[in-house]
């Protein structure tokens, strides 16, 4: 099976001094968790109910990391009007009104659909987070299930396992080469955390001198992600 390219991402990071390769190297790295991704699926011959169009995951709350955040930026800006972006920038201070008042097990236990979403479709669906691209369901009935008692965080998960896990442990591998290098390792919720990167470049910096990135964001604790608590659909 092929492995995630830890070593290769180290270097990329470390050889990045400017906004553009970092941006690159986190861009390299969803590539190879895509190819990771597709080659477990193949082998494990694992049918997956995922289409198109299907957005009940889209209502879960997403985890992410600073440099996706910043990823994400990036293509806002060079895809996305100006108009568009401030439309963008309405729903996600909506969003964050929110989510800031709430733990991050209240968020989980609720549906608050991702501003991101747009007519039923990821709008940044080429540079979607480590999370969005590690979930997945055999079941469609489950998702269905999930988004009509978001409270019930029991109910098993309809994941491939096998898949689930491998894809879980590439995410820590990937954060794993930001922490060897002392970046920012917070778990930041994705739409509190974009929203202070819109409204404040400095963010970028900060996360460039091995500062906390973001200080206003709703934070995730650090959990097992093997169980996907907040990934149970």
């Amino acid at each position: 099976m092929h492995e995630y390219p830890l070593q290769q991402l180290i270097e990329d990071i470390d050889q990045s001094s400017s906004a553009d390769e970092f941006d690159q190297a986190a861009q390299n790295a969803l590539a190879a968790f895509d190819e990771f991704n597709a080659q477990i699926i193949e082998q494990r011959e694992a049918k997956l109910a995922c289409r198109e169009g299907c957005s009940v995951c889209c209502w879960l709350r997403v985890d992410v990391f600073a440099h996706e955040i910043f990823l994400i930026v990036r293509h806002l800006r060079s895809h996305f009007t100006a108009g568009d972006i401030q439309e963008l920038m309405v729903r996600l201070a909506v969003h964050s009104e929110k989510v800031l008042p709430l733990t991050p097990f209240e968020h989980a236990t609720q549906n608050i659909i991702c501003p991101l979403l747009q007519n039923g479709r990821c709008s940044i669906y080429a540079v979607r987070p480590h999370s969005c691209r590690r979930h997945h369901s055999q079941d469609f009935a489950a998702c269905q299930y999930t988004f009509d008692h978001p409270e019930d965080l029991d109910r098993p998960a309809a994941h491939e396992q096998v898949l689930f896990r491998a894809l879980t442990e590439a995410i820590r591998e990937n954060i794993k080469a930001y922490a060897v290098l002392g970046f920012d390792q917070t778990i930041y919720e994705l739409g509190t955390a974009l929203n202070e990167a819109l409204h404040d470049p400095e963010t970028r910096q900060h996360w460039q001198n091995r500062e906390e990135a973001f200080i206003r964001a709703s934070v995730s604790p650090l959990v097992d992600s093997t169980t996907g608590r907040t990934d149970h659909c």
